[in-house]
């Protein structure tokens, strides 16, 4: 709470919530492995959806994925098992194989994920960025 010199309360602040389950992101950007961070290929769409069963799932530009995930909100750190996913080969757009690999690794590499308002940014334990994310609508 923020009073002005009359005692007067101006204004009241809300912590943000940092709680993942329950959630669905847009993946904006990934960490290629490479050191570069990319933005998805056009006419593709990565997700992650946070169940509150512990399962985090969505579509990895091709084939929809599924994996385990342990977030400590208070910590703000999440470990993310190895994904698995269907079996499609896809050829179009150019490339979204490769990037569907590229994803799932950067996904299994997340270490922290600070929330700020409508975006999750998800690091490795080396600081590194791997995920930028959009909250879906």
């Amino acid at each position: 709470m923020l009073k002005n010199g009359a005692g007067n309360e101006v204004a009241t602040f809300a912590a943000a919530s940092q709680e993942l389950s329950g959630t669905s992101w847009i993946v904006l950007n990934y960490n290629n492995g490479r050191e570069a961070v990319v933005g998805v290929l056009e006419g593709t769409e990565l997700t992650a959806n946070f169940a509150n069963d512990g399962q985090v799932n969505g579509t990895a530009g091709c084939n929809n994925y599924f994996a385990a995930f342990e977030a400590d909100v208070a910590a703000g750190t999440i470990t993310i098992g190895q994904a698995g996913s269907t079996m499609m080969a896809c050829s179009d757009p150019e490339g979204v194989m490769e990037q569907e690999q590229e994803f799932l690794a950067a996904l299994a590499s997340a270490a922290t994920y600070p929330i700020q308002g409508n975006s999750l940014e998800m690091r490795t334990a080396d600081d590194a960025l791997a995920l930028m994310l959009q909250l879906a609508p």
